[in-house]
């Protein structure tokens, strides 16, 4: 680029903009940080920031745009848009603290599983002394991507026997990797499934009955990926013909979940609002900044997406 700052246009209908912009107007790559809706002087925005949805005709309206990031880990807000452009350079966040907190949920979630909470709740409120015993479980992690292999570092170090699988296999201390050929092998093992899979057309709705006819009977599901990975009726039915003992859930297809949704009062499965990792502006400021100087000097960006693959 020919010039030392860039200009940036947040847009994040659901996050507040504010701790973003701020925190950018205080880099010194960073020029002038909008936030979206504004509708003047668009000609001059380098850098798009977007968190879901993004309102059409925004990107017609920046001819200079050289960069658009995701303000998450996700992608599929941008893979999904038919206005994103498939000729600038895309990115995601890939932050220390979203690995962190995300497998911090997912291993309370396998903690109160193996420790059996919700049946010791209920002794507590019966007043029963039963000293309910727990089990080695086999954790298989579906997805090895910066927040899954992560999370199948700290499984193994707290001393799970860790299965992954991803679309080429990794190599992560400790873990036993199967690749996109090995889906049925990897399923027939694990006690608790993990889905951190990115979303991309191969993947959407690959959580439905012929998955859940694979895995070993009693498996618990806990799915902080996305809601499209799941055909909702499948993970019911596979719930109530105990193909699956629990599910404990953060994303749904639709957010929030509407109220009259099946999920809200079955008896096997927990709900959070989408809140297993939240991106924290006061870390991922700092990849945005890293990235911006490596746009003003005609570097590759960091963490970018690869198109094809989706992710």
């Amino acid at each position: 680029m020919d010039k030392q700052k860039i200009n940036a246009m947040i847009a994040a209908k659901t996050w507040s903009a504010q701790p973003w912009k701020q925190g950018l107007e205080k880099m010194p790559s960073f020029g002038t940080v909008d936030v979206w809706p504004k509708a003047q002087d668009l000609e001059t925005i380098d850098a798009l920031f977007v968190w879901k949805p993004l309102d059409r005709g925004v990107i017609e309206r920046m001819p200079q745009l050289k960069w658009i990031s995701s303000l998450g880990a996700g992608v599929d807000h941008l893979m999904n848009d038919p206005q994103i452009p498939r000729h600038i350079p895309i990115t995601r966040i890939v932050d220390p603290w979203l690995a962190r907190d995300m497998s911090n949920y997912v291993i309370m979630g396998i903690l109160m599983h193996q420790r059996s909470m919700d049946e010791h709740k209920i002794n507590q409120q019966k007043m029963d002394w039963n000293r309910l015993p727990y089990h080695p479980l086999k954790i298989g992690v579906l997805g090895l991507g910066a927040l899954g292999g992560h999370l199948a570092q700290q499984l193994v170090d707290l001393g799970f026997e860790v299965l992954g699988y991803s679309r080429t296999r990794k190599h992560i201390e400790g873990v036993k990797s199967f690749d996109e050929n090995e889906m049925d092998a990897f399923l027939s093992e694990p006690d608790v499934l993990v889905n951190l899979l990115p979303i991309t057309s191969q993947t959407t709705d690959v959580l439905d009955l012929n998955f859940f006819a694979k895995v070993r009977t009693g498996t618990y599901l806990i799915n902080v990926a996305r809601g499209n990975h799941v055909v909702e009726e499948d993970l019911v039915n596979a719930l109530d013909q105990g193909q699956l003992c629990g599910a404990l859930l953060d994303v749904f297809r639709e957010e929030p979940l509407p109220k009259e949704h099946p999920f809200w009062n079955h008896p096997k499965i927990k709900i959070t609002p989408h809140v297993a990792s939240v991106t924290s502006p006061e870390s991922a400021i700092n990849l945005l900044e890293n990235n911006a100087k490596r746009l003003i000097k005609g570097q590759s960006l960091l963490h970018q997406v690869d198109i094809e693959l989706g992710y």
